[in-house]
């Protein structure tokens, strides 16, 4: 498992048109996020401290859905780089409208197009969440939504998941 480092940083890498993170000389993930989906050119930005909580965070909630744990560190790691994404217009036609619930950052939730999607609720404001996706699936309208990618919708489109954790195992 990795560890954090202040040693990591994030940069924008012009001939991959991609949003990287050196995690070392020989190691390094590539997000999603290609130029015209930053908000800012970013160029050796060293991995913050409340970087280092959010992953752990992330980590914890992601451990009841996610058993694989490369696979928990790549949705982690696309949850992290989503700081760097230009806000963007929300989807919610996409879903079905749910009973409004407080939902929050950091927080797995249900998004009902023609498939059931599990997401992680990476960012909200007072009318919209971002949710990064751990399953792919299918909209309403037929639109594939790929694994690890990032929708914005409005609350109403969220229904929040029930873990149920084995305490025993846990403690």
């Amino acid at each position: 498992m990795l560890t954090p480092s202040e040693q990591w940083t994030w940069h924008y890498c012009p001939n991959k048109d991609r949003l990287l993170l050196n995690i070392d000389d020989t190691v390094q993930f590539t997000s999603e996020l290609t130029s015209t989906m930053l908000n800012q050119k970013v160029v050796h930005q060293p991995f913050a401290i409340a970087e280092a909580e959010a992953f752990w965070r992330i980590q914890d909630v992601l451990q009841t859905v996610v058993s694989d744990e490369a696979e928990r560190l790549e949705c982690t790691l696309h949850a992290l780089a989503n700081r760097f994404r230009q806000l963007s217009a929300h989807k919610s036609w996409y879903f079905a409208t749910q009973r409004q619930q407080d939902i929050g950052a950091y927080q797995l939730v249900h998004l009902q197009g023609k498939d059931q999607i599990t997401a992680l609720v990476i960012a909200s404001d007072l009318e919209c969440i971002e949710c990064l996706l751990l399953a792919t699936g299918e909209s309403l309208a037929g639109k594939v939504l790929a694994r690890c990618s990032v929708i914005r919708v409005l609350r109403n489109r969220a229904q929040l998941l029930e873990v149920d954790v084995d305490l025993a195992r846990s403690a």
